[in-house]
């Protein structure tokens, strides 16, 4: 038997380890892992004990995990267990099996789970309490996750018995080739979106919100490397991006822009935070002016003769209906909540806000008079669209903001509740999620690509801070470029994150891999990179 000491444990914030494992001190959602698709069959052993539940507390045990929520999962609650097939989301998937047995609080429980092949056999204190079999094979390789949701967790005395394993190639090739037989190509194929329709080919998203080490704040110097393609001199050789978006995740206030699934009153934005995210954007010489004298430098050096203008989209803050206190507009107090009103009002109140904003960016940007930028339209800042009062308001603002002759743009996160839903959007980037979890298996692309023809939508190109100094996180994300020439993604609109200029340090520094990653997105940009997956 192999004990878990011998693997390496990526340990989340939440989890600490004590002297026989892991505990977390605080609730919250937190996850540990290890393993990866080589590992095939295998036991995972030990000891659980709950301190403390919340309403929805639990741990989820996940086996042959190829996503955070592509495995199988046992999930533990106050009510007793339960094992789901999860594909993709924690709300889609098979139940296999359940065991109901209240869990107590600071009692030690024994788990013992098995797969092998396609079984699954659960074994709670000494006893098997389910066995039972996945007819769909659908993961057959893969490592553990444990992840606690709103409970004080610890996990002691962790073994593993690794009794088969396979190649990692191996494996991601077999699952890639599952995966197109468990999703294949819907019947009508609804084609990507190109330029002319979403209104720009490469679309970057440029974070200003507030940042404590200040790297919020964008210079000409920041968006140079953007606006233009830089040439080992860092001389400006091409045009790069020509779309931006601006957006923000929290204000200085600590109160987030776009809470995902609705947010807390205490962190809910407020028209104090909006006015501050609209001073800073339209502060002179940075973020939006700093873009500006960019695009005018990348076109003065190219001898652009038409002056080309970037186009600006702008994030819309979510009204959350969690706040009650959101500010006073035009004399009116504006409350957003749906408990102590009807939600009709509540929506009208939000709208209200949204219209305040919108005119106001107008306002500012007829006052700047930028010469090499132009508005195009704006961006749904939350990543889910989950509630039916979200889903009035989104539709909402899309008429109004269509009316004004704007277009209106969304990124949800990979399966987040509204992704497969109309919402009247001029354009949807679908996230893979592939980069940020070493866990998630390469058929994360093929799954999207589905979703992708099926619903309309395009991809988002996701890098990370890591690449800078992870090579593992550079091959990552690489793998986007790759599947973009082996799906032809390359050649439609698309959106990129890329954490806080992280592409422009890969830019101008000295080491060769990180100008690789620079030099390969501008050629996928340009639809000139041509290495696939299997290449």
């Amino acid at each position: 038997m192999l004990a878990s000491s011998e693997f390496s444990w990526n340990n989340d914030y939440l989890w600490q380890r004590n002297p026989h494992g892991f505990s977390t001190k605080k609730m919250g959602f937190a996850n540990i892992s290890t393993g990866d698709l080589s590992w095939v069959d295998y036991s995972l052993e030990m000891d659980i004990l709950f301190s403390e539940f919340s309403q929805w507390g639990n741990l989820r045990v996940m086996v042959r995990q190829n996503g955070l929520f592509d495995c199988y999962c046992l999930n533990i609650d106050q009510r007793g267990l339960s094992l789901w097939r999860y594909d993709g989301r924690w709300d889609i998937g098979v139940k296999l099996g359940s065991y109901q047995e209240p869990i107590g609080i600071n009692k030690k429980y024994k788990l013992i789970l098995t797969v092998r092949d396609n079984e699954i056999v659960v074994n709670w204190n000494g006893k098997n309490v389910i066995t039972t079999q996945d007819k769909d094979d659908r993961y057959p390789y893969g490592g553990v996750v444990l992840r606690t949701e709103m409970a004080l967790t610890e996990v002691e005395n962790i073994n593993i018995n690794l009794v088969k394993t396979t190649e990692v190639k191996k494996a991601t090739q077999d699952m890639w080739e599952r995966a197109k037989k468990l999703y294949p190509l819907p019947e009508r194929c609804k084609p990507f979106k190109k330029a002319a329709e979403v209104g720009f080919n490469n679309m970057m998203l440029i974070y200003t919100g507030y940042y404590s080490d200040g790297k919020g704040e964008w210079s000409f110097k920041d968006a140079l490397p953007y606006a233009g393609y830089l040439d080992r001199n860092l001389k400006v050789a091409d045009t790069f991006f020509d779309a931006f978006l601006f957006l923000g995740i929290e204000s200085p206030y600590g109160r987030n822009f776009g809470a995902v699934i609705g947010g807390n009153k205490a962190t809910a934005n407020k028209l104090e935070d909006w006015v501050w995210y609209l001073d800073k954007l339209f502060e002179g010489k940075k973020q939006l002016a700093a873009f500006d004298q960019a695009k005018e430098s990348v076109n003065k050096t190219l001898k652009n003769e038409e002056n080309s203008k970037a186009k600006v989209v702008i994030m819309i803050p979510n009204p959350l209906t969690a706040q009650d206190d959101f500010g006073e507009i035009d004399g009116e107090k504006l409350s957003f909540s749906i408990t102590n009103q009807s939600r009709e009002e509540s929506q009208r109140q939000r709208l209200k806000a949204i219209d305040w904003y919108v005119k106001r960016i107008e306002t500012l940007w007829q006052k700047e008079d930028f010469k090499n930028l132009e508005l195009i339209g704006f961006y749904w800042m939350s990543e889910d669209i989950y509630k039916d009062y979200d889903k009035d308001v989104v539709l909402k603002t899309s008429d109004y903001l269509h009316a004004k002759g704007y277009k209106f743009y969304w990124i949800p996160f990979n399966k987040a509740p509204g992704y497969n839903d109309n919402f009247n959007f001029d354009a949807v980037f679908l996230q893979p999620n592939y980069m940020f979890n070493k866990q998630v298996a390469l058929s994360r692309f093929w799954q999207t690509y589905i979703d992708a023809l099926t619903y309309g939508t395009n991809f988002e190109i996701e890098g990370e801070n890591s690449v800078l100094k992870d090579p593992l996180a550079r091959e990552r994300y690489l793998t986007y470029l790759k599947a973009g020439v082996t799906l032809d993604y390359i050649n439609s609109a698309k959106a990129y994150y890329f954490g806080s200029k992280a592409l422009a340090t890969c830019a101008v520094e000295d080491q060769i891999e990180l100008r690789e990653i620079y030099d390969k997105t501008y050629l996928f940009a340009k639809g000139k990179f041509t290495e696939g997956l299997w290449d």
